[in-house]
């Protein structure tokens, strides 16, 4: 009887789970990116709420032909600016927003991208940033 008494509560904890979250789910962890790098690829999701940090990242490219995804949507405040630049740290690519940018697509060509800088200043809202070889 008293092996019952442990036993049926140990059954009904071991039935509750926390929800657990997709890592593209940008409902969870606020102000954490949560980044992706391979070799020719870069991946970075954040929800941020009234966030001021510089944030870097090296890069694992060996392209001169790249794409850059950049998603800002939610945007409540703030602003973010992104640059990439290459081993001899010049700026190969820069991007200020200031406003929601459902889906902005544009190349990065003649370099190398070798390190990510963003810049976050007051920023509340959901920023997707994925960078890619450009496959021609």
């Amino acid at each position: 009887m008293l092996k019952l008494i442990f036993l049926i509560p140990l059954l009904l904890l071991s039935g509750c789970r926390e929800e657990i979250l997709e890592p593209y789910n940008p409902a969870g962890n606020v102000n954490q990116p949560f980044q992706e790098k391979k070799l020719n690829y870069y991946n970075l999701t954040i929800t941020a709420s009234n966030l001021t940090y510089e944030f870097n990242s090296d890069l694992d490219f060996n392209s001169s032909e790249s794409r850059i995804l950049i998603s800002v949507v939610d945007r409540q405040s703030g602003s973010v600016t992104i640059n990439v630049l290459n081993n001899s740290r010049n700026l190969i690519y820069i991007a200020s927003i200031e406003t929601e940018v459902p889906y902005l697509l544009d190349r990065i060509q003649g370099n190398i991208p070798d390190s990510l800088k963003i810049v976050f200043t007051d920023f509340s809202g959901k920023l997707r940033l994925q960078l890619s070889k450009n496959n021609l």
